[in-house]
C-alpha cells in the first residue's frame, strides 16, 4: 500500500513540475469569445506585445492595444499593406496614436497572412481569427493560446525576422 501511495505522489509531482507541460487552450468562435480572451490577455500584458496580423477593424481590440501602450507596454504591429489602407482598418488610428506599424505587401510579392500575437514573450495566440468584429460575431474561427517556451521563441524569431525586413508606415 505504501508503494502505491508513493508512486501516485511521485507521478503527481512529476506531472506538476514537468517543464514540458505548458498551459495551452483552443478556442472556437462564434461559440466561444475569442475577442474576450484577447482583451483579457492585452489587459494583463506588462512589457511587450507583438502582433502580426492580416487586418484590424475591431475598435475594441484597437483600443486595448492603445491602453496597453498607455500603460508603458511596447506595442509593435506588422500588418498587411492592402488591408491597412481599407476604410474600416484601425491601423491608421493606431499609427496616429504612436504605435509603430510595419507592413508586408505593396510593391513586394505576398501578403501578411499571419495571425499571431506574442504577450510579454511568454504566450502566443495564433489561429485563423482576424481582429475584426465579423470574426468575433459570425465567422467560424479558431485560436490556440500557447505558453510553451520553445513555441513562443519560434514565433518571436519569426516576428523579429519580419520586423527587420519590413518598412514602417506613417
Amino acid at each position: 500500500m505504501k508503494k502505491v501511495v508513493l508512486v501516485v505522489i511521485l507521478s503527481l509531482w512529476a506531472f506538476l513540475v514537468s517543464p514540458a507541460i505548458a498551459e495551452n487552450e483552443a478556442l472556437f468562435s462564434p461559440e466561444e469569445s475569442i475577442k474576450e480572451s484577447l482583451l483579457k490577455e492585452m489587459g494583463s500584458v506588462t512589457s511587450t506585445l507583438e502582433l502580426a496580423i492580416h487586418e484590424i477593424t475591431s475598435l475594441d481590440l484597437a483600443q486595448a492595444l492603445l491602453k496597453a501602450k498607455q500603460r508603458g507596454v511596447k506595442v509593435r504591429i506588422i500588418a498587411d499593406s492592402k488591408q491597412a489602407k481599407v476604410k474600416s482598418s484601425q491601423i491608421t488610428s493606431l499609427i496616429h496614436q504612436g504605435i509603430v506599424v510595419k507592413v508586408v505587401g505593396g510593391k513586394e510579392k505576398g501578403m501578411m497572412n499571419h495571425r499571431f500575437a506574442i504577450f510579454d514573450g511568454k504566450k502566443v495566440v495564433t489561429g485563423s481569427f482576424d481582429w475584426t468584429d465579423a470574426s468575433a460575431k459570425w465567422n467560424y474561427e479558431n485560436v490556440l493560446i500557447l505558453s510553451d517556451s520553445e513555441v513562443v521563441a519560434s514565433y518571436q524569431k519569426e516576428f523579429e525576422r519580419l520586423w527587420r525586413e519590413k518598412r514602417v508606415i506613417k
